[in-house]
């Protein structure tokens, strides 16, 4: 095997004070894009040693000798190198292989997920901490991307147009049904079923996602959770609405386990925001759960989730017809499990996760009752024939079935408890099979090509069907600037309450390009799609464009887009919910002495809404009965919010280290509106909003 260059950047943000001196770094494999651990960094002066985490950072404290100082960085299958440390804020270092090395450079490939080689944008911890807007929720923060149509402020995400249940979400690369909790509609806590503390890494996908990936079409988001655990730790997490436990007992070397729960309740909360919070009389959620990370020296790897979770909520329903208390109770179990085998060349890995989950909703004569059951096992092999070449194969095989039984209203203008209503109930299944191939190969320097295939059977198809992708990436000039193009042909199945479980077929045209440079980026994305199912067929269209700029104690970023979509059911044509013709999205943080803070806006045309023509007396029914126009043709007006948090990290000790918090939902207190409501003969019409200003202070301690 040739002799490889891997370049290492090791980025050093030195932080003074009058007290000491400590530094703070990353360590990166450029050529695969991802962070490496375990890289041991040496500061010969001052006698310190540390290891880099699973995130590639680094932090030197208490230099009780100062600066300079020379760096020794060492890592298995890599030559040592010794960096003179000064007041230098960015160094990048080169680095060859000290031999032939061919199981190293395997255990690099491996641990990075084959679809990251054509990723559209990469989260890390920090990036959802850090993000005003994302309130610590890991799909929050991938809703505050410019790829996410801004159509509501909930962490269900419509991706560039479309439906929001057409996004999948991954755990390791196994797909997870309903992956937001219901107390999302209170725009408070934490949405996401997958904590902030188990993820290593978020990859977004918001058009032609990897083929790989199970019932995947339009957007998936593919979390990873922790591969490595650095020792036993315990963190706690109090705010106004939450209580919350991290811990993890046990850990060796990678290997590690870790056990967590959370507990969201409304009192408190609603002391602080009384008047916000006054549509909502109660709601509260417990989970708890655990993740591990086992590896053995003959290099078999295991990854364990598992999640359980009960919730409850209750909002006032507003309706012409009846206005009363909408409840809601959910059960659910997630259970994931990864087994995998690293080879000299290649790396099997065997896949199983199960979703249950029992759920209660009802208001006025509305009620709806669903069973779940989901059940995945996947098994696929990568190989690694050459350097430049990866290739995966496998199987994989889903079962969904829903037993479910509804009430709902005769008309549905009318959701008086005493009025007509119609119940049924069905128990609807779907069986998926496919096998995929999929090849990422550069052909030069410059040039990485993509090519994916894939067939699916199903009892439900009446055939086989072939679906396929091709992803190709330029770099122009030099490394900095690439150009990214893809095209797809996907299908995926989807469950609806008007036709059960439909087949959408997808096809999408997307092309990026990217400048990146030490401190600053800009990107350029545009594309179309359309999305075909027995429902109706929609199509989208739009484009997005983003720089970010990093500075010694700042970081700003800025996305301007446009995502239009359209519906067509067969007889009209209208708008899609999730069109957004315009949006301007924010995001900086400040670090300063005593605290950091960090502010997010959001701007976005209003959302569509059907016009109300007229409305009549029924003398039979006792009611009004409304007219609206067929399309939804008018908008409400702008959106606009504006959402601070200011931080402060206080360091008791070299274990032991505060978090505290306040942050601030839209700040403005601007009345955004959401929907428009009438009044029981339809003779008054007003606005519905969005969340009010919020209030939520807390801490974590952790040690």
């Amino acid at each position: 095997m040739k002799r490889i260059s891997i370049l290492l950047h090791i980025i050093f943000l030195p932080i003074y004070s009058k007290a000491q001196t400590s530094i703070k770094g990353k360590v990166m494999d450029a050529y695969h894009q991802v962070y490496l651990e375990n890289v041991s960094l040496y500061l010969v002066q001052n006698k310190l040693n540390i290891l880099s985490d699973s995130s590639g950072s680094f932090q030197f404290q208490k230099l009780t000798k100062g600066l300079p100082d020379t760096l020794l960085v060492s890592i298995m299958g890599y030559k040592k190198l010794h960096i003179p440390i000064t007041d230098s804020r960015f160094q990048y270092i080169l680095l060859q292989l000290d031999k032939p090395n061919a199981l190293a450079e395997v255990k690099v490939k491996a641990n990075v997920p084959m679809s990251e080689d054509f990723v559209n944008h990469k989260i890390n911890f920090l990036d959802v901490v850090l993000n005003a807007s994302s309130k610590a929720d890991p799909l929050l923060a991938v809703q505050s991307t410019t790829a996410a149509s801004p159509y509501n402020e909930s962490a269900s995400i419509s991706f560039r147009g479309s439906n929001p249940q057409l996004t999948q979400i991954y755990v390791n690369d196994i797909p997870i049904p309903e992956p937001i909790k219901f107390t999302q509609m209170s725009s408070i806590g934490t949405f996401s079923l997958i904590p902030i503390n188990t993820i290593k890494d978020l990859l977004i996908f918001p058009s032609n996602p990897p083929i790989e990936l199970m019932n995947a079409s339009t957007g998936v988001v593919q979390i990873q959770t922790n591969e490595s655990f650095n020792k036993p730790s315990l963190e706690l997490d109090v705010s106004l609405g939450q209580t919350g436990i991290y811990w993890t007992p046990w850990s060796k070397e990678k290997n590690g386990i870790s056990f967590f729960g959370h507990h969201q309740f409304s009192p408190l909360l609603k002391f602080f925001n009384p008047s916000s919070l006054s549509n909502l009389p109660h709601f509260s959620e417990s989970d708890w759960g655990m993740n591990a990370y086992f590896q053995t020296k003959n290099l078999w790897r295991l990854k364990l989730f598992s999640l359980f979770m009960n919730e409850k909520y209750a909002s006032q329903f507003k309706h012409p017809s009846f206005e009363g208390i909408f409840d809601y109770q959910k059960n659910r179990h997630i259970q994931t499990i990864n087994l995998s085998k690293l080879l000299e060349h290649a790396q099997w890995t065997f896949k199983f996760g199960l979703h249950e989950s029992a759920q209660r909703d009802s208001t006025g004569n509305y009620a709806y009752q669903p069973k779940s059951l989901h059940l995945f096992c996947g098994i696929d092999l990568q190989l690694f024939p050459m350097e430049k070449w990866t290739i995966k194969l496998g199987y994989q095989w889903l079962q969904a079935k829903i037993n479910y039984q509804i009430q709902k209203p005769f008309f549905n203008f009318d959701y008086r408890p005493q009025s007509p209503s119609i119940l049924f109930s069905n128990n609807p299944s779907i069986s998926q099979h496919e096998l995929f191939l999929s090849s990422n190969y550069e052909l030069a320097k410059q040039f990485r090509f993509g090519l994916g295939l894939k067939l699916i059977d199903s009892p439900q198809l009446n055939h086989f069907q072939i679906t396929h992708q091709i992803h190709t990436r330029w770099y122009i000039r030099d490394s900095n600037t690439y150009t990214h193009v893809a095209w797809s042909k996907q299908i995926a199945s989807l469950f609806t309450l008007e036709k059960d479980y439909i087949w959408v077929n997808s096809q999408q045209l997307s092309w990026d390009i990217i400048h990146e440079q030490e401190l600053a980026k800009w990107g350029f994305s545009a594309y179309y799609k359309t999305e075909k199912s027995t429902i109706n067929t929609g199509q989208a269209w739009g484009a997005e464009i983003n720089y970010s700029l990093l500075q010694p104690k700042s970081k700003h970023e800025i996305g301007i887009g446009s995502h239009w979509s359209q519906l067509n059911d067969g007889n009209l044509i209208q708008n899609s919910p999730y069109q957004i013709p315009y949006f301007l999205r924010t995001q900086s943080q400040w670090k300063w002495k005593y605290f950091d803070l960090s502010i997010s806006g959001i701007l976005r045309s209003g959302n569509y809404f059907r016009p109300l023509i007229s409305s009549t007396y029924s003398t039979e029914w006792q009611i009004y009965i409304p007219q609206f126009e067929p399309r939804a043709n008018q908008s409400l007006s702008p959106y606009l919010r504006i959402d601070a948090m200011i931080s402060k990290i206080i360091h008791q000790s070299e274990r032991v280290s505060w978090i505290t918090y306040l942050s601030i939902g839209n700040v403005l207190n601007r009345d955004n509106a959401k929907s428009i409501n009438y009044s029981w003969d339809y003779q008054q019409a007003f606005q519905e909003y969005f969340q009010k200003r919020i209030i939520y202070i807390g801490f974590q301690l952790r040690w």
